[in-house]
């Protein structure tokens, strides 16, 4: 199912192409409205102590399918993951949708997150089977390229839903765009059929990926709560996160172990810097600069921009950058960036400096990322790439979900207040942005 001779358009891959970032497409629009729009919900529902779990229940929920879906995947090809991903993603925006308490919407954001695991996996098994391998980098810039238009549009266009229609309709607008990326890949799927290959379920994997989820949780449950008791489970749950990772990732990705091991890490550690620091920067500004959600969500368009342009960079000439010098150039951005950040807050500085500093948080990332999946994929053989796969999305999901929940915790610790909590929380963010640019020449 190759095209040796065409790119990514040629008429064998087109169909192909643009179903893949239609779907990638939609993942965008409802991370970015989500984010946007999460500080009126709280508001509206009375859940401000459930602010961060109505992301991090996502994410831990994605653990748990992302495994699942690249055993399945190993075994039965892409298909089956991707139809069971897109009938749990829709059920959960309907559910969001009609949530009558901030409770219910978090439970629905969980069936959310088991649809968006299985779904963003199977993508990625379905770029090494039907792409050749020296279109990888360029595809997977096109999944940053997706993010374009949800990053220009949808920011604004939720802020502007919820100030007019209400915000259940963004999860209303989310469901259409879900059928419309169902219906291009519709002709995708039907060729997508693959006898049962004998490889066995990953019992240990599947057990470990609960244990991971059920603990990210927790860490997030306790962030109100930083008495002994609290800080004891935070401790228990972080030591199970570190534990339950082993038989997730490759061996050695903990310690950044050379080649794959660290193609995982340094995506982990980028993701979990950019995440943790994102769903706080439009709370910042709604809450002490009194911005509605429309304009908050422009810092999110711009840096989805510019996460774009170093995606695209580097899938047009990505031979002219030495894989560990990128790699440390982008991870030492965004670590000077969020520490730039965390002090401007603390100095009161205006809006518009918040807004054209966290850009440069996006371009940072967006440079890295293709690079490091592009190889990790490339290493993986037929019967690993749901495992190699799996595992970069389980680095991203336990990475982002750890550092919003840690992110909870340093809020409250710091006094859930403007601006000494706020410059906490994008402090601490920079760290795991500091380890990988100090781990980043392993990469090679």
């Amino acid at each position: 199912m190759t095209d040796d001779h065409g790119g990514l358009l040629s008429p064998t891959l087109r169909a192909t192409t643009i179903g893949v970032l239609a779907l990638v497409s939609l993942h965008a629009f409802e991370a970015l409205a989500l984010t946007t729009v999460m500080p009126t919900i709280a508001r509206e529902l009375n859940g401000a102590s459930l602010y961060a779990m109505a992301f991090t229940a996502t994410l831990a929920a994605g653990i748990v399918s992302i495994v699942w879906s690249g055993n399945l995947a190993d075994r039965r090809g892409p298909r089956p993951p991707l139809l069971i991903g897109l009938a749990l993603f829709a059920a959960g925006l309907v559910g969001a949708g009609l949530a009558p308490t901030m409770g219910v919407l978090v439970a629905a954001r969980v069936v959310q997150g088991l649809g968006a695991g299985m779904t963003s996996t199977a993508l990625y098994v379905l770029v090494t089977r039907v792409y050749p391998q020296r279109l990888h980098t360029a595809i997977l810039a096109g999944f940053s390229a997706a993010w374009v238009v949800p990053s220009i549009a949808g920011p604004f266009v939720a802020g502007l839903i919820a100030q007019t229609i209400g915000w259940r309709w963004v999860f209303g607008l989310a469901l259409v765009v879900l059928v419309v990326a169902a219906v291009l890949l519709g002709r995708i799927v039907s060729g997508l059929r693959q006898e049962a290959v004998d490889v066995p379920w990953r019992r240990r994997a599947i057990a470990a990926s609960v244990v991971l989820a059920l603990a990210v949780l927790a860490l997030n449950a306790v962030a109100e709560r930083l008495d002994a008791v609290g800080l004891a489970v935070a401790t228990v749950a972080v030591v199970a996160v570190t534990v339950s990772l082993l038989p997730l990732t490759p061996r050695g990705t903990l310690r950044a172990g050379r080649g794959l091991p660290t193609d995982v890490t340094l995506r982990a550690l980028a993701f979990a810097a950019f995440s943790g620091a994102e769903v706080y920067l439009p709370r910042l500004l709604t809450e002490r600069d009194g911005l509605s959600p429309s304009l908050a969500g422009i810092a999110l368009t711009v840096t989805g921009v510019t996460w774009f342009l170093g995606s695209w960079v580097q899938g047009r000439w990505d031979r002219h950058f030495e894989i560990g010098r990128t790699s440390a150039f982008s991870l030492a951005a965004m670590t000077v960036t969020l520490a730039a950040i965390a002090l401007a807050v603390a100095l009161g500085a205006p809006t518009w400096v918040l807004i054209a500093l966290f850009p440069a948080v996006g371009l940072g990332i967006g440079t890295v990322y293709p690079r490091v999946t592009a190889q990790a994929l490339s290493r993986a053989s037929s019967t690993e790439q749901g495992f190699v796969s799996s595992a970069l999305q389980i680095g991203d999901s336990a990475g982002a979900a750890t550092a919003i929940a840690l992110s909870a915790v340093v809020f409250s610790a710091a006094g859930s207040g403007v601006p000494s909590a706020y410059v906490a929380v994008f402090a601490a963010m920079a760290v795991p942005a500091l380890v990988g640019w100090l781990v980043s020449h392993r990469v090679r």
